[in-house]
């Protein structure tokens, strides 16, 4: 951080001694004068890099409601999906019940034997 503040620095100061940097024939007037040389230059950095702030807080705002609005979106579209697969399932089990009869008696099958293991381990 001191390395990039101390070349932003000599950047300016670079501005403020040197007459013209590059060919320009921008013309800039405060309060009705002509500004001209150095000073020109600094009034220049100064407003351009307060336009690049503002848009910088700008896109920072923007990328903010777009996440909250976003996030907001993403969580009515997975309660939607959600409902859809509960709707789909509720619709098929009359067509499920074959596949659920073998598959409940394998549930109770292997929940006796639990209850079974667990009433041995309490009793030694």
């Amino acid at each position: 951080m001191k390395k990039l503040l101390t070349f932003v620095l000599l950047v300016m100061l670079a501005c403020l001694f040197l007459d013209k940097i590059g060919g320009s024939d921008m013309h800039m007037q405060f309060n009705g004068d002509d500004v001209d040389g150095p000073l020109e230059w600094l009034f220049g950095l100064v407003f351009a890099g307060g336009g690049l702030l503002i848009a910088a807080i700008a896109v920072v705002c923007a990328t903010i409601v777009a996440g909250v609005v976003l996030a907001g979106v993403g969580v009515v579209l997975i309660a939607a999906v959600v409902l859809c697969v509960v709707l789909a399932l509720a619709l098929s089990t009359p067509v499920l019940l074959p596949l659920l009869i073998p598959v409940a008696i394998v549930w109770l099958i292997v929940s006796r034997n639990r209850k079974q293991a667990q009433a041995r381990q309490h009793s030694l």
